[in-house]
């Protein structure tokens, strides 16, 4: 993964969906977070969280939620403009939200199915009922996850650093409701990168991070970020291809699908 190409540079343009606030010390523009809801009425605006970014040219007749109170307003849109390297520079704005991003389709056990196709779930709702002791704890299993190959289908899919253990512990369990492949990381390099994006949780402005499943059942360190920064592309470039998936709020607009946003004016 080419992540250079997504740093975010001064004179890119750029689009993005989130929260305009402007209170009496300046205009910024907030990435889609979870905020506190105010206990009080009438709430105050919301004060920008560390992972926003200073804007001018907001055009507050042109959000959408709009909420004011003592001098202080926010409202949501999609906003383009210029990047300066410090503020982005906005001359377009959208009510329209951007659809969010697909999840991954867990529909299709990267296993071949077995003769007559995947069987049905344990239980009345089609889940499966196992217990895998301390698999994932000793790293043996570094992903779990459950696919849904049909209606009432249910496969387990185990991305394992041991295979010998998993089957082990879960083929008597789960017959041909398994499925167990290689995994391409160990628990230890997983946690590595985890840890690593923790200690530049602040610096980074990383606002989210998980550990979830690909399409084909391997464990993927997600981040989302305010945007790449220079170091942040130095270090991802070291790690293996498929290991971790960056989501900036703030890219280039070259690697950006937009709906279509009006000019200011």
């Amino acid at each position: 993964m080419d992540w250079d190409g997504w740093v975010l540079r001064s004179g890119d343009r750029v689009s993005a969906w989130g929260r305009l606030v402007r209170t009496a010390h300046g205009t910024w523009l907030d990435p889609p977070v979870a905020v506190a809801a105010a206990l009080i009425h009438p709430r105050p605006v919301l004060p920008p969280s560390r992972a926003a970014v200073v804007v001018s040219g907001a055009d507050f007749s042109r959000v959408d939620q709009r909420y004011e109170l003592d001098g202080d307003i926010e409202g949501w849109a999609t906003v383009g403009g210029v990047w300066t390297g410090s503020e982005l520079r906005i001359d377009r704005h959208s009510r329209r939200q951007p659809e969010p991003d697909p999840r991954p389709a867990w529909n299709t056990p990267p296993c071949p199915p077995p003769a007559g196709g995947w069987a049905h779930g344990t239980n009345p709702a089609g889940n499966l009922d196992f217990d895998l002791g301390d698999l994932s704890d000793s790293g043996a299993a570094v992903m779990v996850v459950m696919f849904r190959p049909g209606a009432g289908q249910a496969v387990l899919v185990v991305a394992a650093a041991d295979p010998e253990a998993v089957e082990a512990r879960l083929r008597p369990q789960l017959g041909q409701r398994l499925c167990v492949v290689p995994s391409r990381w160990t628990k230890h390099e997983i946690d590595a990168v985890r840890g690593h994006l923790r200690r530049h949780w602040e610096d980074w402005n990383i606002y989210q991070s998980a550990v979830t499943a690909s399409e084909d059942g391997q464990a993927l360190v997600t981040a989302s970020l305010s945007r790449v920064l220079p170091e942040v592309a130095a270090w991802a470039a070291t790690l293996p291809a498929g290991l971790l998936n960056l989501t900036p709020w703030l890219a280039p607009a070259r690697h950006q699908v937009t709906p279509g946003i009006g000019a200011c004016g």
